[in-house]
């Protein structure tokens, strides 16, 4: 007696081509929505709603929401509902209390590895951010000369942590900012003693000059008024600096 052979269900195709280029679109638009804050913390995130207004389907916006809550910007219920997360005080410390661990030690090394062009492309950045005058724009500029400065130390993994670590923390930032218009003044100076540090290749020095902005951005985050002003407003002329503007590194 022969026995029938054995019929398998073929493997299930996974994401074509398209579909994963429509997810990483729909991604990178809440992303960018929650991170700068124009998408506020618990806001329900429907996916019907958000389908039709990116003109996909709802598949994409699900995969999408699903990696968005991998990296802790969104909660999903248990019948996959979406809220933008809303970090509570605690989470937010424990935030930076890691940075404080993490981000010394890739200041450190960047001051033993940084290239010219890092330094060049982190003092524009600074530069920029002492000519702001739109709190979203500084915010977003802040991220990108921390990016710079961490990403110059040559280790990869520790960027990814350190990015992912900004990103949740950001629109807290811009939070903080709009409420106290000072705080930018003061994190610019931070800055520049960072990238000061930073291109005299002391990495004693950049790392205490990372760990003390990153103590002074806390004690401002813990006495934000969030919605005092709303994100976008305009930050106080700068005053001058009686030097005038840094020069690029040499």
């Amino acid at each position: 007696m022969h026995k029938q052979p054995t019929q398998t269900r073929p493997a299930r195709p996974s994401a074509g081509p398209r579909a994963m280029q429509a997810s990483h679109k729909v991604k990178l638009v809440l992303h960018h929505g929650i991170v700068t804050g124009t998408i506020p913390g618990g806001t329900r995130l429907v996916q019907a709603s958000i389908a039709e207004e990116m003109a996909v389907s709802t598949g994409p916006v699900r995969d999408a929401l699903r990696e968005l809550a991998v990296e802790g910007f969104v909660r999903l219920d248990a019948r996959g509902a979406a809220v933008v997360h809303e970090l509570c005080q605690s989470e937010l410390r424990d935030i930076y209390e890691i940075r404080m661990m993490l981000e010394p030690l890739a200041t450190a090394r960047t001051a033993k590895l940084a290239s010219r062009e890092s330094l060049l492309r982190a003092a524009e950045l600074l530069a920029v951010m002492e000519s702001d005058t739109d709190c979203l724009q500084w915010a977003e500029h802040n991220s990108r000369f921390h990016n710079v400065i961490a990403e110059a130390g040559n280790s990869p993994k520790m960027v990814a942590i350190l990015s992912n670590l900004r990103e949740l923390s950001a629109r807290y930032v811009t939070h903080s900012i709009v409420a106290m218009p000072d705080r930018a003044r003061r994190a610019n100076a931070e800055h520049a003693e960072i990238l000061r540090a930073v291109i005299a290749s002391d990495p004693e020095a950049a790392a205490d000059a990372a760990l003390r902005h990153l103590d002074g951005t806390l004690s401002a985050l813990h006495f934000r008024q969030v919605g005092a002003r709303r994100p976008g407003a305009r930050l106080p002329d700068r005053e001058q600096h009686p030097e005038g503007r840094r020069p690029p590194p040499q």
